[in-house]
């Protein structure tokens, strides 16, 4: 489906900040930054995951969607994305993990993308083990996260990780909005010990 704003400038003159949309952040001096940028009602569930993930310890980046209906219109591609305090942070971040949402209903399933070769595999095995179906796809994939202006792409290291949650998973990772399940919990873990094993701190 195609975006209804080419970026954030065009996206910021017909929707209203804390009406329509808010930007929530956590900057500390962790070189891991996890992002959600199409969180809150975009693509539900993301934005509690990356502020699970990311702890007290490493920084967030969430774009949140508040509108009662019709949230869609305020998906903008990562690889157009590009506001400006999401911008700022990630020239400080060394590592960027990207959390999103796709629509599969029928299966729980994680596709991992992004350009961080290494890491990938290190999240497709940590996410196996804890009993997650997950697989990292190919360049080709509609969703792989390969594109060099994708914004999972733009920290230090020029290559991240990106997480694509399918809808069936993402609602079995909630019992009520505000009450998580166990797969949450464990989900968070694995992604966890994926980055903090291998490296960052």
């Amino acid at each position: 489906m195609k975006d209804t704003y080419k970026d954030f400038a065009e996206l910021s003159k017909f929707e209203r900040a804390e009406k329509d949309y808010r930007i929530r952040t956590q900057a500390t001096s962790s070189e891991l930054l996890v992002l959600a940028i199409h969180g809150g009602r975009i693509e539900q569930g993301t934005s509690e995951m990356a502020i699970a993930i990311a702890e007290k310890q490493n920084s967030y980046y969430l774009f949140e969607g508040m509108k009662s209906a019709q949230n869609r219109k305020l998906h903008i591609s990562s690889s157009h994305f590009d506001e400006p305090t999401l911008l700022s942070m990630l020239k400080e971040a060394e590592y960027v993990l990207s959390i999103h949402g796709y629509k599969e209903t029928k299966k729980k399933h994680t596709l991992i993308g992004g350009l961080d070769e290494e890491r990938k595999k290190w999240v497709y095995k940590a996410l196996r083990d804890a009993s997650f179906s997950a697989e990292i796809v190919g360049q080709d994939h509609l969703l792989s996260g390969t594109h060099k202006h994708n914004v999972v792409n733009k920290g230090k290291r020029e290559k991240g990780v990106q997480l694509e949650i399918s809808y069936q998973e993402r609602d079995s990772f909630f019992l009520t909005k505000n009450q998580y399940t166990n797969s949450f919990y464990r989900y968070v873990a694995a992604v966890q010990l994926a980055f903090v094993e291998n490296g960052t701190p």
